[in-house]
């Protein structure tokens, strides 16, 4: 994978050296220039130093150039650009009249005693930065160098590749991050590490570092940090300078009106109530000061009113006095930016953030002028609540978007490893955009460091929203390993992310609890099952190892100067979202066996504990590293939430001898209850895996153990010696099985006792084409085709045995499954919405054949959590089995925070939606899903044949007969 095109070691004929071997380019920039052309070029100076040891001397004398030179400037602000671009191919008119755009490249003899240079011209101050810092990204400078530590590569030689590249404008004008939550890392660090002389706040120094970092991702917006404790940006000294030197527009968030912190400025004991039906002269007083002060700076307004920290807006009884005042508070607002400003108050930037309850108000008749930008805010979780209507797009404000990366609040925080798969940015924000959301898009990132690859990748989407979101986020996480690590281990890190991310959309880390905050509740019991379907705890805990083992094999076959920054940036997330999963689900384990009289309980209780303690160790290598830089950045349990203490665990007190006793799986035995002979779920040939068997002390000592089978089972040992348990995996050796149902048995004997096992099976014979089905063409094959077991029918929506297309159609996205990796997205993402009685002429369908034998079933879908585009929109999908009409579902959840479902939706990052069909005969059937909304995400669907309890988290193994495959 080459990710440094443009630049080469071994140059051709035109190509422009920076450094060689004979000489280093002098870098121009125009002394008239903007202030953040000069920062960026000098920036560009450090970073090829970095690169090659060599610093190239930075002039604004056109007369001292001589040879080659890097001539960096905006257009119609540089001399020495303007002059450039006379000889090159680049139509500066049309460069010069979009924002924030660039072009890099080469140009030959371009003035008189120059042979060439390598020419950065910006179409604007932010575009000439851009263009600086894109060629640092090309020589192998990581917009993460600093905050990551990322590493330079060393070079002996930087030539440029003739021809000129031209980029910009972005997707999305406004582009920036929310630095939130920031009290125990971001600010911690900020005021005890990296800027202690600026105690009470985060001040420039650190705000510098920053917006460097804005610039190199091709950002532009900042809504600072504004916790209790943090002093406001404005009364920070040098902050508003630091902005204005990187020309970084400052917004405020959606509680922060006419850019006022009103947790750290609004003091009640002077100032009064924090409310404007009865203080609102203190109040206009308050705004009319603030933006008196910044009306000289590029900025963002947030209108509008709420309350002092993300609370209700006070005043008013009713909803109609509350809209009543916030409509007030919006035209004194206007009134006030009308008056320190000098252009009208339609041409100053704004925005109002409808969120939570300012969203009701806006519902209830609101009236928000039409050159103010509309921000609607996700759902907390990746999930956009809200998008425009066809109305609301005309709004020459425009629409934003407010997205959080990092949350705190209800049901429960996710502050700590961020792990928002990039597949779901994508979804979301794609959709988004073709829904006319491309004024401002805003990423809450709380402290910034958990959330590297997500902002990345975020900011990536913002620039070329198209050219990004046809591309799998797969590729790009390939793409993004081997800017950072080189492209040896790139595929292997993308993999282990990936999973990562999979992992994690099933369920957070910071969820591992099953509790809830506001109030904070006692952990609950995960329903990760530990004895049903082989184990699906355990499957889970081996998933977390393969990847934490793989990922520590990449790191250590990494050069040591990579390792700091893959551990912060690949290595941290993944250890320590594997010991949170360890923590709670070995401990859940350490009850269950202590309830069954296992005396190992003891021992997975240990390493629950462990598991926590391997958390603190990371967590202290992470502070640690790079010789302390970090230290105080990172926080291994935010707001010390109950989800981040050692859970409660189990154990067994009672001393006997050795005691044999088995449990089964699917079967939660309880000690001393259950029959004698245990029963293993029924084994169909085809498409179940192997059955588990443990047999287990429940006292101290040896057991020593053998057991005997009918000829046909197939058992992986039959004799052994434990002390705890011994776990045995049970299959059948189907060329000798009988040819029908039956049930075999194992018997097992240690420790004076025998014990046994039953084992029944259902035999199938191999599936074949069927010619004779009525539905389809006569000889296609249609396979895979998904099998009943023990009342059962699992399908993964990506694994269809054939797809009807249409007027919509259905897509396999990567990323955005629970289970595989893959889902099935109705697409277009603004689509068409078919009619509920066209639905079989119109919508695509993604067909299944399964077998069953039953009369009645509940088919539950399994989707992605996304809502409707607008509060009175539908979001539906339809089903079907055979050639029944259609039933069409609508399944949103979209009823705010403390809605008890859409609580339960986003902690385990899906719906279950069921319907309940009939069945004309036994045998096999089709069920067909369809494509009627845009944005429907389908996961995965299992037909229940004998009720529908769910045994286990993710619900049963896909019970596809696999010698289709």
């Amino acid at each position: 994978m080459n990710v440094d095109t443009m630049i080469t070691d071994s140059p051709a004929d035109g190509d422009v050296p920076i450094v060689s071997r004979d000489a280093i380019a002098d870098l121009y920039v125009d002394g008239d220039d903007h202030e953040v052309a000069t920062v960026a070029a000098t920036d560009l100076g450090d970073d090829i130093e970095r690169v090659t040891g060599h610093r190239p001397a930075v002039t604004g004398s056109l007369a001292e150039l001589s040879g080659t030179a890097v001539i960096v400037g905006t257009i119609g602000r540089s001399e020495g650009v303007d002059r450039c671009l006379e000889s090159s191919d680049v139509d500066v008119a049309t460069l010069a009249d979009e924002r924030e755009s660039f072009a890099v490249g080469t140009v030959d003899e371009p003035l008189p005693g120059l042979e060439s240079c390598v020419l950065i011209a910006g179409s604007d101050r932010r575009g000439t930065a851009y263009g600086a810092y894109e060629l640092s990204k090309r020589i192998g400078v990581s917009p993460w160098y600093w905050w990551a530590d990322v590493p330079t590569p060393d070079r002996d030689a930087l030539y440029v590749t003739e021809g000129l590249e031209r980029m910009g404008p972005p997707s999305v004008r406004y582009r920036g991050v929310f630095i939130n939550d920031e009290d125990f890392g971001f600010r911690e660090w900020a005021q005890e590490t990296h800027d202690p002389a600026t105690p009470d706040g985060i001040g420039p120094k650190t705000y510098e570092r920053l917006f460097e970092l804005l610039l190199r991702l091709r950002a532009n917006t900042i809504w600072p940090a504004m916790h209790e404790g943090t002093t406001a940006f404005y009364r920070c000294e040098g902050n508003r300078e630091v902005a204005e030197r990187y020309a970084i527009v400052v917004g405020t968030s959606h509680c922060e009106p006419m850019h006022r912190n009103n947790v750290d400025e609004w003091d009640p004991e002077t100032d009064g109530e924090w409310n404007y039906a009865t203080n609102a002269e203190r109040i206009r007083e308050y705004w009319t000061d603030r933006v008196d002060e910044v009306a000289d700076s590029e900025n963002i307004f947030t209108v509008g009113m709420r309350g002092i920290h993300d609370s209700g807006m006070p005043g008013g009884d009713t909803l109609e006095e509350r809209v009543d005042l916030l409509q007030r508070v919006i035209d004194v607002q206007r009134e006030i930016l009308e008056e320190h400003h000098e252009s009208p108050v339609e041409a100053v930037p704004q925005i109002f953030c409808p969120y939570k309850e300012t969203l009701e108000l806006y519902r209830n008749g609101l009236e928000v002028p039409e050159d103010v930008c509309v921000v609607w805010p996700d759902d907390n979780f990746g999930y956009l609540r809200r998008l425009p209507t066809g109305e609301e797009r005309a709004r020459s404000g425009g629409h934003g978007v407010y997205y959080h990366l990092s949350y705190w609040g209800r049901p429960h925080d996710h502050q700590w490893l961020c792990s928002i798969p990039p597949a779901l940015i994508r979804e979301e924000l794609h959709r988004a955009y073709r829904h006319g959301v491309d004024t401002l898009w805003m990423a809450n990132v709380g402290d910034l460091k958990p959330a590297e690859k997500e902002a990345e990748y975020f900011f990536k989407l913002a620039w070329d929203v198209e050219g990004v979101a046809e591309r799998s986020t797969s590729d790009w996480l390939a793409e993004w390993a081997a800017r950072k690590f080189g492209p040896a281990h790139a595929d292997d890190i993308a993999d282990v992310l990936a999973e990562y991310y999979r992992l994690a959309l099933a369920r957070k880390p910071e969820h591992v609890g099953w509790n809830a905050v506001y109030p904070n509740t006692e952990k609950n019991e995960p329903t990760f099952s530990a004895v049903r379907d082989g184990d699906e705890a355990r499957r889970r805990l081996e998933a977390y190892e393969r990847i934490d083992e793989a990922a520590s094999e990449i790191g250590e076959a990494l050069p040591e100067e990579s390792r700091t920054a893959y551990f912060h940036l690949v290595e941290y997330p993944i250890r320590c979202a594997r010991a949170m999963n360890e923590g709670a689900l070995e401990a859940m384990r350490s009850r269950l066996y202590a309830g069954q009289g296992r005396t190992s309980a003891a021992t997975y209780a240990e390493r629950s504990r462990a598991a926590l303690e391997r958390i603190d160790a990371a967590t202290t290598r992470y502070n640690n590293s790079s010789d302390g830089k970090w230290r105080g950045m990172m926080s291994a349990s935010p707001r010390e939430l109950p989800v981040f203490d050692q859970p409660a665990t189990g154990r067994v007190t009672d001393e006997q001898g050795p005691t044999l006793e088995i449990a089964v799986e699917g079967t939660p035995s309880v000690a001393g209850t259950g029959p004698r002979i245990r029963r293993v779920p029924t084994i169909v040939q085809g498409v179940d895996r192997r059955r588990f068997v443990d047999c287990y002390n429940r006292g101290t000592g040896t057991i020593e153990w053998t057991a005997t089978t009918d000829d046909w089972i197939d058992l992986e040992r039959t004799s052994g010696t434990f002390e705890e348990d011994e776990r045995l995996w049970v299959g059948v050796d189907w060329d000798v099985a009988p040819d029908s149902r039956t049930t075999g048995r194992i018997r097992i004997a240690g420790a004076g006792r025998e014990l046994e096992v039953a084992v029944p099976i259902r035999p199938r014979e191999r599936p074949t084409t069927d010619e004779d089905h009525d539905e389809f063409e006569p000889g296609v094959e249609r396979a895979p085709v998904f099998v009943e077991s023990n009342g059962r029918v699992a399908i993964e929506a990506d694994h269809p045995t054939a797809v009807q297309q249409a007027k919509t159609r259905w897509e396999p996205v990567d990323g955005l499954s629970r289970t595989t990796g893959t889902a099935m997205a109705s697409r277009p993402v603004n689509g068409l919405r078919i009619d509920a009685d066209a639905v079989c002429e119109r919508a695509a369908r993604l067909e299944y054949d399964f077998e069953a034998d039953a009369d009645e079933v509940r088919v539950e879908v399994q989707l992605l959590p996304t809502h409707a585009p607008t509060e009175s929109t539908p979001h539906r999908y339809a089903v079907a089995i055979d050639s029944a009409a259609p039933t069409v579902v609508d399944f949103d959840a979209n009823g705010g925070e403390h809605d008890p479902q859409w609580q339960r939706n986003v902690l385990r990052s899906s719906v279950h939606s069921t319907t309940d069909h009939e069945l004309d005969r036994s045998g096999r059937h089709t069920l067909s899903l369809y494509a009627v909304d845009p944005s429907v995400v389908v996961d995965r669907a299992v037909v229940y044949t004998d009720g529908d309890d769910r045994r286990s988290y993710l619900g049963p193994r896909e019970t596809r007969d696999r010698r289709l495959e």
